[in-house]
């Protein structure tokens, strides 16, 4: 956490004494804590976490290198902050991710709208690039999504529920050693597999169901993505059909990942590969996203991102198509950008037909 640390001082805006961060998974990247209220970091001096009275204790457990500040039940944050450090014109107080409200509040505070600054993206590009121990917990809990899957493939059959498959995935998971799902764990079965996002429910899997199975585990607030897409019973020709659409489509996209290449290139490949097929109208969402603290972050893979790919992004490839009253096909990998093309950190295998 304190290497972040000194990768945000080397970005400080100009002026700017203080950086003063109140997103909550901002928090979490700098410190490793998930409960704080706000997080300053100055140019010179000890950085200070401020806690309320309910989480104060425990992050004076967890938390090392920094000063953890207790927040009295009442007491102002900003008016609190602003006893702590002077700002001036020449000291001014960087703000990362303020409501506007919030903005005039400090504003009042300190006296001159002039003292403060927004930091605009720049806690979001330290993010976008993996560090190697960050990797490595994405890693942990892609491992941990594989078994997840794993046992999708052991449970989906005609007569269980999408709830009882869910059930046991995040069992699964969580006896692994999982702290947690990375987002609500999507499974879908037949028609209802045609929605992208639908939810999980009591629905009974039926012989011959397409069924979606979509999840994340977690580990120490770092996430993983996965998407594969089973036959519960026999497969039909053109439930197949879809699926090796959307598999050469995903590995086509992978193979065009590489450090410096444009993400809306990268969505292209599969958008196309999946029209010319003649499912044009079918691929209804992005290709991708990043993945880490937050299980949507940057740099997105769409059709419309300005985004470049660097190493170490993490990034998901998930092409899928979608035939309203037939079903959908989805698969879904977590991918590491490297110098020397993808690498995937989701590892489950393919396959339309369960164990």
């Amino acid at each position: 956490m304190e290497h972040n640390i000194l990768k945000l001082k080397k970005q400080f805006p100009q002026d700017t004494a203080n950086f003063l961060i109140l997103n909550n998974t901002n928090i979490t990247y700098f410190t490793g804590f998930d409960g704080a209220t706000a997080f300053l970091v100055p140019q010179d001096g000890e950085c200070v976490l401020y806690v309320s009275e309910t989480n104060f204790e425990q992050a004076k457990h967890e938390v090392k290198g920094v000063k953890v500040e207790k927040l009295i039940r009442g007491q102002n944050l900003f008016q609190k902050i602003c006893q702590d450090v002077k700002v001036s014109v020449n000291s001014k107080l960087s703000i990362d991710a303020v409501s506007i409200e919030s903005w005039r509040v400090l504003a009042k505070i300190v006296g001159n709208e002039d003292f403060l600054v927004s930091s605009g993206d720049i806690v979001k590009g330290l993010r976008v690039v993996k560090s190697s121990d960050e990797v490595e917990l994405i890693r942990r809990a892609c491992r941990l999504a594989d078994v997840g899957i794993s046992t999708a493939y052991e449970v989906v059959e005609p007569g269980v529920s999408e709830q009882e498959v869910m059930t046991e995935i995040e069992y699964a998971m969580r006896k692994a050693g999982s702290s947690g799902v990375a987002f609500d764990t999507i499974v879908t079965s037949g028609a209802n597999s045609a929605f992208p996002h639908g939810s999980c429910s009591k629905q009974v899997i039926m012989d011959g169901d397409l069924v979606v199975v979509d999840l994340g585990a977690t580990v120490d607030f770092y996430r993983s993505d996965i998407t594969r897409t089973i036959v519960a019973g026999k497969v039909r020709g053109k439930q197949q059909e879809v699926y090796g659409t959307v598999k050469a489509a995903q590995n086509l996209a992978v193979e065009a990942i590489r450090v410096g290449v444009e993400a809306a290139e990268v969505d292209s490949v599969a958008r196309t590969f999946i029209g010319r097929a003649g499912f044009r109208d079918c691929f209804v969402h992005n290709l991708g996203h990043g993945v880490g603290l937050d299980i949507h972050e940057a740099p997105m893979l769409s059709p419309y991102s300005t985004d470049i790919l660097k190493e170490d992004n993490v990034v998901t490839v998930e092409p899928g198509i979608y035939i309203v009253g037939f079903g959908g096909v989805r698969i879904e990998d977590t991918i590491l950008v490297t110098n020397n093309g993808a690498e995937k950190l989701t590892n489950a295998a393919y396959s339309l037909q369960t164990n």
